[in-house]
């Protein structure tokens, strides 16, 4: 069988099990003009410069933040919260959940909510670092409490350093979508404003994954 009907077969299961827990959040309602433009891997030497760029475009959004980045660098943590943008966590050292013991996974979702001062959300946010999930690491954070937040459109602005081809990518945006970006990449900047216009052209309004679940 052809390499890309397997890769889509297989993101075809992987969301529907996604879709199956209520505490898996992927993509919002499309019968909202919502969606949500999220960030990982911060913060770092450009998250000023995205945070200076998304109060010029107007919109909020939701920053994933490795652990051990933000506990090296509260002045950032706090100046994503200060200009309206929702923060949660990405994992302490950036390691795939499924290579860790209960214990250790759990142990990485407290030190990196310790790291952003907590949440203000009731339930404390997770993405797990690239996007991996097996079975028992999905099990343990459902059942630690965590809402785990996925993405429904992926920019795969990590597969280039073209800022039009990371417009291009996201050119089908539609209602309830969840984003996924990237700090630290000035293609990410570059593309950011064009993709924000295309949205806000089709009627779209950008706000927190947060938000654009509670609607």
């Amino acid at each position: 069988m052809n390499e890309g009907v397997i890769a889509t077969v297989r993101s075809l299961v992987k969301n529907a099990v996604f879709d199956a827990f209520p505490s898996v959040l992927r993509r919002g309602s499309p019968t909202t003009n919502r969606v949500a433009l999220t960030f990982d891997d911060g913060p770092d030497l450009l998250s000023e410069r995205y945070l200076d760029l998304l109060d010029d475009l107007g919109v909020p959004a939701t920053f994933f933040l490795i652990g051990a980045r933000a506990a090296n660098h509260p002045e950032l943590v706090r100046e994503y919260l200060r200009r309206g943008h929702q923060i949660a966590g990405h994992g302490f050292d950036h390691m795939r959940f499924t290579r860790l013991s209960r214990r250790a996974l759990l142990e990485q979702c407290t030190k990196t909510d310790e790291a952003l001062g907590g949440q203000l959300n009731g339930r404390p946010w997770v993405r797990p670092p690239h996007g991996t999930l097996d079975a028992t690491s999905l099990v343990n954070l459902v059942a630690s409490g965590h809402t785990i937040a996925m993405w429904s459109l992926d920019s795969k602005d990590y597969d280039t350093t073209d800022p039009a081809q990371v417009v291009e990518q996201c050119a089908g945006i539609t209602a309830g979508e969840v984003v996924l970006f990237h700090e630290g990449q000035q293609w990410t900047l570059d593309a950011l404003p064009r993709i924000v216009a295309g949205l806000h052209a089709a009627g779209l309004e950008c706000v927190t994954m947060h938000d654009l679940f509670a609607s």
